[in-house]
């Protein structure tokens, strides 16, 4: 795509434009060009279970800001964008000068616009996603965290899908362009821009500015408007912090910062430890199963098991200690965080789940020994005692 700047409320035009604006075979971010028009349309990824636990965890944590949206409309319309933010005028403001909703928000993103760009040009449902509470705008399906060169064919008068069938009353229109500064989405009743502002320290203000109406004489709007009122808040701060947090991770990638190796090697060194000190639990919760010995100390190591599982899970099955790596400048996720073979450390999670599952059967086996025993025998088992 070139900068060149495109302009046109008719979208028979825009597509006409389009050709030009993006020179009729579109470049990927790093300069390849995309596929061949004949190529296998691309697809996003099913989602894994681990992905649907996530996205669960994502729409409980959200469910207060949804809940308190309405009470907080004031403070939630400007979030995070300053004074002058919201009162410099951005395309599409004089479409619906009197709509009841209207919204700036931004965010600081420690990448130049260039690289940020990108995460705009391919969103949409079952495109990239929307960055966002991908149960709920996305059906499920993970929202990208790479650049998709075959997303990247931005043209004047194509729709963002909203929904799985996208219609010209759900999807958002790309009305116009000048890459990579700014850009305008709209509707027949809202309007959705964006500006990118380079600044001096590399990074870029990503601002995003919302106008919706709310016309009556539609029965749709009854539908749609509490929808606004509760969802867009918390789906426009995940998103936002959605695309700062995967262009930073792309930027950090294509320019790796200095490596701090007396903090990672610290992360390390904690990370070994703790991970011996569990798995010494699942050792002896595997001895102590076997040998019919639920007692105390098996409760005690299942207990330390239990909430390292719990952790993991409140963490999007991601170890806790791979953003403190990351933040280290660590490159390749939990590989770099601990002293363990790269292939091990990779597939702990699947090593462990039928060690869990048969530490599980083993204790309940012992359980139902013990109270076989005790009936048999009239007086509690001496080598099984019930957990407590």
């Amino acid at each position: 795509m070139n900068g060149r700047r495109v302009l046109s409320a008719r979208p028979d035009d825009d597509r006409r434009e389009a050709g030009d604006a993006t020179n009729a075979g579109t470049e990927s971010p790093n300069g390849s060009a995309t596929r061949p028009a004949n190529a296998p349309r691309w697809a996003p990824p099913p989602p894994t279970a681990a992905d649907l636990a996530r996205q669960v965890r994502d729409v409980v944590a959200d469910l207060p800001r949804f809940l308190t949206a309405p009470l907080l409309r004031p403070w939630h319309r400007t979030w995070g964008a300053s004074r002058a933010e919201c009162a410099e005028m951005m395309p599409g403001d004089d479409l619906f000068p009197r709509a009841q909703l209207r919204c700036t928000r931004a965010i600081t993103v420690a990448a130049p616009p260039q690289e940020v760009w990108p995460w705009l040009v391919q969103a949409g449902c079952l495109r990239a996603g929307w960055y966002s509470d991908d149960l709920l705008d996305n059906l499920a399906h993970p929202s990208e965290r790479q650049i998709v060169p075959e997303l990247q064919d931005l043209k004047v008068g194509k729709w963002l899908p909203m929904a799985p069938t996208p219609s010209a009353a759900s999807a958002f229109v790309i009305d116009s362009f000048e890459t990579p500064r700014w850009m305008l989405w709209r509707t027949p009743s809202s309007t959705w821009a964006w500006r990118l502002v380079a600044l001096p320290d590399g990074g870029t203000r990503l601002i995003t500015r919302l106008h919706a109406v709310y016309d009556w004489r539609r029965p749709s709007t009854a539908l749609w408007m509490p929808l606004m009122e509760f969802g867009d808040f918390p789906m426009m701060r995940r998103m936002l912090r959605g695309i700062r947090e995967r262009a930073e991770a792309e930027h950090r990638r294509r320019v790796p910062p200095p490596v701090d190796a007396r903090r990672l090697a610290l992360i390390r060194g904690v990370h070994t430890a703790a991970w011996a000190s569990i798995e010494s639990c699942v050792g002896y919760l595997l001895w102590s199963g076997a040998t019919g010995r639920s007692d105390r100390r098996a409760a005690a190591a299942a207990a330390v098991v239990g909430a390292e599982c719990l952790v993991f899970a409140a963490n999007g099955f991601r170890c806790p200690m791979t953003g403190l790596a990351e933040a280290a400048c660590a490159t390749s996720g939990s590989v770099t965080d601990i002293y363990l073979p790269i292939w091990f450390a990779r597939n702990l999670p699947a090593i462990h789940l039928p060690l869990l599952a048969l530490i599980g059967w083993l204790h309940l086996r012992a359980r139902g020994a013990s109270k076989t025993g005790c009936r048999d025998s009239g007086r509690p088992a001496r080598r099984s005692v019930p957990w407590r």
